[in-house]
């Protein structure tokens, strides 16, 4: 029977202190002790104690110092320097899109070990996508070496609302027969640790809030710009999912815009007029007008082999056909955006996707209508991290699921 501990208690404050020691080893290290018991404010005893536990547990390393082949070596004893063992075990990311499926192994540091990529010739369907994460998933873990007992927790990013409750994913139109999925029972052999499902643009968000154009607001909306439109907020620095883990699902923003939309379509009205599926329409339709030239011939002379990215280098070159494409869309786009805006009232608004990667030409007439119709405009800038976004944040999102199971101090400290 597990034994509790009361607050107050000095197990607590035991185990309190011990998390703060690693913590500090981890973000900083590797260190001498001396340098731990500043950044913590502890006793030299006590640090001692506290680095020996992590050092039986097999948390920590004890080496020489790190080099530096320009300074001397001074006389004396040199210190010993604490190191967080990142190789105790591993994550895996993956990001299962409906043009390509990303898989990413990396250690409980974060750094990435190995990456694998399937390219989708056109957009997956259920089994095309759930054959593209084995296939990923075994290629990282075959490249690496890693065995799949050394993996401490999975997680998947993908496009639709994931329930919160049983998993299953749905709203989910890129992906054919997506919808219904739970992704957890269709890969439960896959890997032998929890596995986790999130919304991709959630995922990118954390991604920002770690290592991107997030990590200094605390509240903001990422806008994802691809074959679909979503967006995750961040409120007070933590990521606001909604009831039923909907919150961000701005492709069924209402609007009159487009009243042509098939009745057949599955996508919402906002993602209809201003997805990525609307720059190709627009597009392709442009191509074979009388100011289309550049437009046709980037697309190889086939006008329904125009895509976002085909109207953006097009725009890029000055072709008159493609601007004008690029800034209606994006016109409209600004406008929700700036809708946004004026209802959660961020700091920052970041965009990211697969159509953000084409620079300023997205940018600037999104932060223009921003300016001009939200009350209080916040910042708008583009992705740090562009179409890796999902992935490093599945990465950021696995680490902090290991770290529950492998860094816990109760036994250490009994």
């Amino acid at each position: 029977m597990a034994r509790t501990t009361t607050a107050g208690s000095p197990s607590l404050m035991r185990q309190l202190n011990l998390a703060s020691v690693l913590s500090v080893i981890r973000a900083q290290g590797p260190l001498p002790r001396p340098e731990i018991a500043r950044a913590t404010g502890l006793s030299m005893p006590t640090v001692k104690q506290l680095v020996d536990l992590l050092l039986a547990k097999g948390y920590v390393d004890e080496g020489d110092p790190p080099t530096d082949g320009n300074l001397p070596r001074r006389p004396g004893p040199r210190p010993r320097f604490i190191s967080f063992r990142a190789t105790l075990g591993y994550v895996l990311a993956v990001d299962a899109g409906a043009d390509n499926t990303v898989a990413k192994l990396a250690d409980l540091s974060g750094s990435v070990i190995s990456t694998a990529r399937v390219v989708h010739q056109e957009p997956a369907d259920r089994h095309a996508a759930l054959d593209a994460i084995r296939a990923s998933v075994d290629e990282v873990l075959g490249d690496s070496g890693v065995q799949r007992s050394d993996v401490r927790a999975m997680v998947i990013g993908t496009p639709g609302v994931v329930d919160p409750r049983t998993g299953q994913i749905s709203l989910a139109p890129q992906i054919a027969d997506w919808d219904g999925i739970s992704l957890r029972y269709e890969l439960s052999d896959i890997a032998e640790c929890p596995i986790v499902v999130e919304n991709e643009a959630h995922l990118s968000l954390l991604a920002e809030q770690w290592i991107g154009a997030a990590r200094s607001y605390l509240n903001v909306v990422y806008v994802q710009l691809g074959i679909g439109i979503g967006a995750a907020i961040l409120i007070d620095g933590r990521l606001y999912r909604g009831s039923s883990g909907a919150a961000g699902e701005i492709a069924y923003l209402v609007t009159d815009a487009d009243v042509n939309q098939p009745r057949e379509s599955a996508a919402g009205p906002f993602e209809w007029f201003a997805g990525g599926d609307a720059f190709r329409r627009r597009g392709a339709m442009a191509a074979i007008g009388e100011r289309g030239a550049m437009l046709l011939s980037l697309a190889g002379g086939d006008p329904d082999a125009v895509t976002a990215q085909i109207v953006f280098d097009a725009a890029a070159g000055g072709d008159a056909a493609a601007l004008d494409v690029a800034t209606a869309i994006l016109e409209r786009l600004g406008r929700e955006v700036a809708n946004i805006a004026s209802i959660i009232n961020p700091d920052l608004i970041l965009l990211g996707g697969g159509i953000a990667n084409a620079g300023e030409t997205v940018l600037d007439p999104i932060r223009e209508a921003v300016a001009r119709f939200a009350p209080r405009p916040p910042a708008v800038q583009l992705s740090d991290l562009g179409g890796d976004g999902t992935v490093l944040g599945a990465i950021r999102r696995a680490i902090d699921i290991a770290d529950e199971a492998t860094f816990s101090f109760i036994a250490t400290t009994e």
